[in-house]
């Protein structure tokens, strides 16, 4: 490795437990790299935010979900309006999610598109969020826009936070909601005590969702909530998504990568080992031979490629 000064910045949304992850990362890679002076963690709310920072400069290693927030940025499509494609991957780590539809039980609408038709109020992230984003283009699907609900009596609550959007339903302010994040505790807790129905997204919808953004489609299980009669079909938020810049030393990246996998157990899996498995948000154990592959689409880095090659790994 090259021995002048290295100083490292890495970035993603405020989210447990992905600063701790960085903290973690950055202690094994300086037992290794005398030369890596500096680790700067930021954490910006928006996962829209940072594909561009990497691509950029503004840091170096970056986690995001799903990983169609770098298949956008890589095509330069959806919100990004100038393709990124320095971007390359590291691996990306398995996480069970959906994005989740979900009305209170005592409305009228039964499908999405009956919300023409019955206004509530709905909480949902704003657009430096994958969740915005894939909204606007479902209800688009059914001929609606966030700006027509508005229209005919809808109130739209812009909720940045993930943990808060449950929260604000649960506290009676608000009667549907979309997001992801179902395991976490805010959601299971909505499920618990606040009856809901969750509703399903058109199978057409789906797969131009996915063949144009990248966004993949999934079943959300029918025991993921209380009341559910049946496994609905749903936007697919799996993954989180561990990415670099293609100008990223390749020895660095190796090493990266050779500790992301190997150090799998004390970085990743340590901190969710007491978690039932329908609240955990991590799939333990971690296979490293599937690290590589779910990671947008965009090339892997050099150094992360040889080290599964060498590996045996891919």
């Amino acid at each position: 490795m090259n021995q002048q000064e290295m100083n490292l910045t890495f970035r993603s949304d405020i989210v447990w437990p992905w600063g701790l992850f960085f903290s973690e990362l950055a202690e094994f890679l300086s037992g290794e790299l005398t030369n890596l002076r500096k680790v700067r963690i930021d954490l910006v709310l928006g996962d829209f935010l940072t594909p561009r920072a990497v691509a950029e400069k503004d840091a170096d290693v970056g986690f995001v979900t799903p990983p169609a927030c770098v298949t956008m940025a890589y095509k330069g499509i959806g919100p990004y309006s100038k393709k990124m494609e320095n971007l390359r991957a590291i691996g990306a780590l398995p996480h069970d999610d959906r994005m989740v539809w979900a009305v209170t039980a005592d409305s009228a609408i039964q499908r999405i598109e009956d919300m023409k038709n019955h206004p509530l109020r709905l909480v949902i992230p704003n657009q430096d969020f994958p969740v915005r984003f894939a909204v606007e283009k479902v209800l688009e699907g059914y001929g609606m826009s966030l700006e027509e609900l508005k229209r005919i009596g809808w109130q739209i609550i812009e909720e940045s936070h993930c943990l808060k959007i449950p929260m604000i339903v649960i506290q009676g302010k608000a009667d549907a909601l979309v997001h992801e994040g179902r395991k976490t505790p805010a959601w299971l807790e909505l499920g618990r005590t606040r009856q809901m129905r969750y509703l399903p997204i058109d199978e057409a919808i789906l797969r131009d969702l996915e063949s144009r953004y990248g966004y993949k489609k999934a079943l959300l299980p029918k025991d993921s909530f209380p009341g559910m009669e049946r496994d609905l079909p749903c936007v697919d938020f799996s993954d989180w998504l561990l990415f670099t810049r293609e100008d990223m030393p390749d020895d660095f990246i190796y090493l990266m990568t050779k500790i992301f996998v190997e150090k799998r157990e004390r970085l990743f899996e340590f901190h969710f080992r007491n978690i039932p498995p329908e609240a955990c948000n991590l799939t333990c154990p971690i296979d490293p031979e599937q690290l590589w592959k779910n990671v947008g689409g965009i090339p892997l880095h050099r150094g992360a490629e040889r080290y599964y090659k060498e590996y045996g790994y891919m």
